[in-house]
């Protein structure tokens, strides 16, 4: 007489997740809704926190006031400038240059060169793409921010954000979403 040995079966079980809607898949419109919100508010909120954070790795933000630059960079442009020592510049840079007594100047360098030997600061010479000629004097620098990016019309955005309305309007918007989406959810 032999002996059989049964072994028991085994099953697999595939268990179907299911969203909260119960329809297996795409979620409610209201859902879809919350979470595409959560996402651009979350890279908003990131740009954000990167724009603020610039100034502590040596960046700052410039908003371009008048034409000089342009076609390029028109009126209203932001350029992220990069703090630099003066021995860095080269020909074709677009700089931004601080002056004692009036605002700051951005302008391509159209000739750079020591400002004495054995010193770092150099003299430079700028003229903005839109002028047909050099700015009246050169200047002599120690450092200059020296343009990383460039983007046009980008500085109406940050002067529209400044705006007391949008300041208020951001705030009350981003305090009903974070309502809206910690709300608890009805089943």
């Amino acid at each position: 007489m032999t002996a059989t040995v049964s072994r028991p079966r085994h099953r697999t079980v595939v268990k179907r997740i299911h969203d909260s809607s119960g329809n297996g898949g795409g979620g409610s419109p209201l859902a879809t809704t919350r979470a595409a919100l959560v996402v651009v508010l979350g890279v908003v909120g990131l740009v954000c926190l990167v724009l603020a954070a610039l100034p502590l790795v040596g960046f700052r933000l410039i908003v371009l006031t008048t034409g000089s630059m342009s076609p390029g960079l028109p009126a209203g442009s932001l350029v992220i400038a990069r703090d630099a020592a003066a021995p860095e510049i080269s020909l074709g840079d677009i700089v931004t240059v601080d002056r004692d007594s009036a605002p700051p100047v951005t302008h391509r360098v159209i000739a750079v060169e020591p400002a004495s030997a054995g010193s770092s600061s150099r003299t430079v010479t700028l003229q903005g793409d839109g002028n047909s000629s050099p700015d009246p004097e050169p200047y002599t620098v120690d450092r200059v921010g020296i343009a990383a990016l460039a983007v046009p019309w980008g500085g109406q955005l940050v002067f529209a954000m400044r705006s007391p309305w949008v300041i208020v309007g951001a705030s009350i918007a981003i305090g009903l979403l974070v309502l809206w989406t910690w709300w608890p959810k009805q089943e």
